[in-house]
């Protein structure tokens, strides 16, 4: 009876060492998960430069932005003339986006574009040679306010030649 009692006690022994494994494994799965249902970090808000002269200015161009895919919030500054848009969203997308729906340009502060678009941009052609005389020029330009016209009016007849 002692060797039957010793093999007992061996098996009983073994038997918690067995439920132990399971628990591990279990335990080891939960943290699994729990690195997996970590979030990570939103990606940081996009700055944008965008001239917003009138608060109908502002509101037009709140609205355009919001109809992009991947855009969650819009602040305007008016003050600053600055455009803060948080979402998953490529900058250089967006200021596409705004120029191309209110005419308008916009120009990413942060952050910052690639080194190579930045290059491109930069690499403007020169104006041609200005030839002297009287010239009459017209514009096609988008204006949906009294404010916008006598704004405009202001920075043309401030220009040298005028």
């Amino acid at each position: 009876m002692g060797e039957e009692a010793k093999q007992a006690e061996a098996k009983a022994a073994e038997a918690p060492k067995q439920e132990e494994k399971p628990a591990t494994e279990h335990k080891e799965e939960k943290q699994e998960e729990k690195k997996e249902e970590v979030k990570p970090s939103p990606p940081p808000p996009i700055v944008l430069f965008v001239d917003l002269h009138c608060v109908g200015c502002a509101k037009k161009i709140e609205k355009s932005i919001l109809k992009c895919r991947g855009v969650e919030e819009v602040k305007m500054n008016i003050e600053k003339n600055e455009v803060t848009v948080k979402g998953i969203v490529d900058p250089q997308a967006l200021c596409s986006h705004i120029q191309k729906k209110t005419l308008r340009n916009a120009k990413v502060l942060s952050p910052l574009p690639p080194a190579d678009a930045a290059a491109d941009s930069t690499k403007a052609e020169p104006p041609p040679p200005q030839e002297s005389g009287i010239v009459t020029v017209e514009l096609f330009v988008n204006m949906h306010c009294d404010a916008c016209a006598q704004q405009l009016r202001k920075k043309i007849m401030k220009m040298r030649g005028n």
